[in-house]
């Protein structure tokens, strides 16, 4: 589960915002944040499989419901989310995101380096991209939450964008620290 995530005010994003100013008008960019704490239904900054930097609003519409997070193991036994993670993968810098723990205490994970990527997917509805952050089963975290987002160093994201590899999203292990 990935209920917030954290870009850290000091992230360098002057490329990014650079392409976005080419794309995006002042009314759309008005509405993304930048760096801070993002919540669902937010623009999120995000990186495609065709190298595409992009904004996107996090959270599928599926069933009437928003979907924020999608199972990796969901992928692999329902059929509504495969096409997406065949053609629609993408990536979601961050530099720490929350989890809140059995007493609902919220809890900040990072890791050493100042910025990782969260593994994604994306569709696009009525003209809107939409992204969910893929999640597994927690290992070491799991005293704090059952589930956690797949984090991917750069190395493993672009692998992870080149091509869809289950294993590298099933054995990804990366070491938080928690606060």
């Amino acid at each position: 589960m990935c209920g917030r995530v954290w870009l850290a005010p000091e992230t360098d994003l002057e490329k990014y915002q650079k392409i976005l100013a080419d794309k995006f008008s002042q009314e759309i960019l008005k509405l993304w944040k930048k760096t801070g704490e993002f919540y669902p239904s937010d623009l999120l900054l995000t990186i495609d499989n065709r190298n595409n930097v992009t904004l996107m609003k996090w959270g599928y519409d599926i069933f009437n419901r928003k979907v924020i997070n999608t199972r990796i193991e969901s992928i692999r036994d329902k059929k509504i989310y495969t096409s997406d993670y065949i053609s629609h993968r993408c990536l979601i810098p961050a530099s720490g995101f929350y989890e809140w723990d059995h007493n609902k205490r919220k809890c900040y994970f990072h890791t050493d380096d100042n910025i990782f990527y969260l593994a994604g997917i994306y569709q696009e509805t009525d003209g809107i991209e939409q992204c969910s952050i893929l999640t597994k089963e927690a290992t070491s975290t799991k005293g704090i939450h059952d589930r956690i987002p797949i984090v991917l160093t750069r190395k493993d994201a672009a692998s992870y964008l080149n091509r869809p590899d289950m294993d590298l999203l099933f054995n990804n292990h990366a070491d938080f620290t928690v606060e």
